[in-house]
């Protein structure tokens, strides 16, 4: 669903869970941040132009992003805005209880509805008004 993304949409950073303990209580939502621009890995013409697309603001290492050329694995890149950090991090167990997502919700990607959204702001400890244009 990634490719679907556009300018402007919002994404809830979702950490998963590092086998601890169930993801319930491990997995968690750990801030908000805007879309700026979605781009297919196959609109750039060599791997070098990816790396020079990516280098400012990737959490991915050179080697990394060389795999994801070579292999198309992950074909689509998003460039987003950082909003803020959550002052409470919601578990899954949380996003579950409150109906946020469904139980067989993918924690790689999923939609959440703008009423999910606004309880993760919400129980999340964030005000809307850094997130939604108040107008």
């Amino acid at each position: 669903g990634t490719e679907k993304l556009r300018r402007g949409d919002l994404l809830a950073i979702y950490r998963t869970g590092d086998k601890a303990a169930p993801a319930r209580f491990r997995s968690v939502v750990t801030s908000i941040c805007t879309v700026e621009e979605v781009r297919d890995i196959g609109s750039f013409s060599s791997v070098n132009d990816l790396l020079e697309y990516c280098a400012p603001y990737s959490v991915f290492t050179d080697e990394e992003l060389r795999r994801f050329w070579s292999n198309r694995k992950y074909p689509n890149l998003i460039r987003f805005t950082y909003n803020a950090a959550l002052k409470k991090r919601l578990t899954r167990g949380d996003l579950l209880d409150h109906h946020v997502i469904e139980e067989s919700a993918y924690a790689g990607f999923a939609p959440l509805t703008d009423d999910g959204f606004k309880v993760i702001l919400e129980r999340g400890g964030i005000n809307a008004g850094l997130v939604f244009n108040q107008t």
